[in-house]
């Protein structure tokens, strides 16, 4: 679970990256979203086949909650 005593006692440039680290979390989960439901993106990518964009979507949403919990398990 993720700990919430992260947002206690931080300096400006530790909650600057914390900041940071979150907006880039949502960021790679609406890119992996956009990747595999925008269908815009599947037209302007049409040599990726469809279970390439969905492969690659999955892997942006797996990388971005990776990203999250290095961020969490950091000092």
């Amino acid at each position: 679970m993720l700990n919430f005593d992260i947002f206690k006692q931080k300096s400006p440039k530790q909650r600057f990256l914390l900041i940071l680290g979150l907006i880039m979390f949502v960021f790679y989960v609406v890119l992996g979203l956009a990747f595999i439901f925008w269908e815009p993106i599947a037209l302007r990518l049409g040599a990726i086949p469809q279970w390439g964009r969905i492969a690659i979507g999955i892997l942006l949403i797996i990388y971005a909650f990776v990203r999250l919990l290095s961020l969490s398990r950091r000092d």
